[in-house]
């Protein structure tokens, strides 16, 4: 390294970076910025009103009802991606269930037969519904309305008359309440901070050689250490009650997985431009209608994990499994965590992070001892600055001619 690239870097350690955080502000280019600052803020307010907030016990509880809140809001996110919203994503994914306990508790139907039946219940549901928007020409938002009230239906046709359907002792809630050995659970954190610091210094030093804009070392380095402590100290208190359980650590690996292919595949890149600007997207050879079903498919299978999930964790595979606020808190994480409202700009992470808020909240309100009314009402509003937010950005991007 030459003695201007260290003498860059120090500029950028010191006043370089309050100048990019400044500038990036009026840019609207603040990513996932604020709303992992309200997750710290929602964290030291809650732990302040009841110590119990980040106890082993809590924390165990939370990350499994933020796995199938997340997964759920991965297959939102895909949508918002592409400018378009499913309103049917959290009653499919109830049907799903309902199938699913009929076909093992009623039929004795092997479970992974069942549950393969499970997710291609939710791909073929969400080709059909990708079907009538890009190729009818039917809009999202009436498709998946229709989508909504059918499967209600077809949920209460599942269960036939016994609408309640408990899925305890079953292969479900044995899933769902595993929880791996502290040495696994330190093993997989491991994996991922190397992985995470091996994919940022990796694309430090490409964007260097290339003779583009790159981090300083300080930077990256202090991202690395952030990630280690916040993995690290999770595991250490789950460590204490149950241990890392399952449904978390598969809800990292999908967002991992959704992660890379919209980040480092031409599929992903694919969907940020028919989510932009889907004329230029067409006229720049991406198959749009393709591009369109397959985003509708997958978020049919998250659907479907979203049910299996949900009915490990709540052990009930019946009528009362999903309701609205599913997918109200779906679609509030999603927006929440960054992804724009607008399509074509968002992270898998931000389905994450959203959903982080979303349970934290949920949570903390719910230990300080307030009703589901106050808890949201208080969503309503994290939402309505989350969009907030999101205008200004787009208001930030078209300043500068990025929008």
């Amino acid at each position: 390294m030459t003695r201007n690239s260290f003498i860059s870097d120090e500029r950028i350690t010191s006043d370089g970076l309050v100048a990019t955080f400044v500038r990036r502000i009026k840019e609207g280019q603040l990513g996932s910025f604020p709303v992992i600052l309200a997750l710290i803020v929602i964290v030291i307010v809650f732990q302040t009103a009841d110590g119990n907030f980040i106890s082993p016990a809590n924390l165990v509880n939370l990350s499994s009802t933020v796995a199938y809140l997340a997964i759920l809001a991965l297959g939102i996110n895909l949508i918002l991606l592409l400018g378009e919203i499913d309103l049917s994503l959290a009653q499919l994914g109830g049907l799903a269930a309902s199938l699913l306990g009929v076909l093992v508790i009623r039929q004795g139907a092997p479970p992974l037969v069942a549950l393969v039946i499970m997710l291609l219940l939710g791909l073929v549901v969400g080709a059909i519904q990708g079907w009538f928007f890009a190729v009818v020409g039917i809009p999202a938002f009436v498709v998946t309305l229709a989508g909504l009230l059918a499967y209600t239906g077809l949920t209460l046709t599942t269960l036939g008359t016994q609408k309640n359907l408990s899925m305890a002792n079953s292969f479900a809630f044995d899933f769902a309440s595993f929880y791996f050995p502290a040495i696994w659970a330190y093993v997989f954190g491991a994996v991922a901070v190397i992985g995470f610091g091996a994919g940022v210094v990796y694309s430090k030093l490409r964007r260097h050689n290339e003779g583009l804009d790159s981090p300083s070392w300080t930077s990256v380095i202090v991202r690395i250490v952030i990630l280690a402590a916040v993995v690290f100290g999770f595991l250490i208190l789950v460590n204490q009650d149950f241990g890392l359980a399952m449904p978390f650590l598969l809800m990292m690996v999908i967002a991992i997985g959704i992660d890379l292919v919209l980040r480092k595949t031409r599929y992903g890149r694919s969907i940020y431009a028919v989510g932009g600007k889907v004329e230029a997207a067409r006229r720049a050879g991406i198959r749009v209608t393709w591009v369109r079903i397959s985003v509708f498919m997958t978020a049919g299978v998250l659907a479907a994990l979203f049910g299996f999930i949900k009915t490990g964790v709540t052990t009930n595979a019946g009528s009362t499994l999903v309701s609205t606020q599913d997918l109200l808190n779906a679609i509030a994480a999603a927006v929440i965590g960054g992804t724009s409202l607008f399509g074509g700009r968002g992270s898998a992470w931000a389905a994450v992070l959203g959903a982080l808020v979303v349970g934290a909240i949920n949570n903390g309100l719910y230990l300080i001892g307030f009703s589901s009314d106050a808890q949201q009402i208080i969503t309503a509003l994290v939402l309505l600055t989350a969009v907030v937010v999101d205008a200004l950005s787009r208001r930030g991007q078209r300043y500068v001619g990025r929008g």
